[in-house]
């Protein structure tokens, strides 16, 4: 099993590993920077992305990206953002947990 020891090893490397956010327009993707990457208080690792489009939009697909360009995470969304929208704050919840097979 697991120790504590490893856990944080895992939850840390993802805290490093991840470089920017990007979220799709029709079918442009634009870069969005990650504002914060915290462990909660019960483990999980969140990060968090501030989308800032210049003009009215729907956002279909958020996705974080490593520090080697790779995709590593994606979620569909459909936002709309009007023209008076200045920031859309968009995150992803990453929980570790093991599970004993037998």
């Amino acid at each position: 099993m697991l120790q504590t020891a490893a856990f944080t090893d895992l939850r840390n490397y993802i805290k490093r590993r991840i470089a920017k956010a990007q979220y799709r327009v029709g079918s442009t993707w634009y870069s969005a920077p990650i504002v914060e990457t915290v462990i909660t208080n019960t483990g999980i690792v969140r990060v968090k992305s501030q989308i800032a489009h210049s003009a009215a939009c729907t956002i279909s697909e958020v996705r974080l990206i490593n520090t080697e360009n790779q995709v590593w995470a994606t979620k569909v969304v459909n936002v709309v953002l009007e023209t008076a929208t200045t920031n859309l704050l968009q995150w992803f919840d990453f929980n570790i947990t093991e599970t004993e097979v037998s």
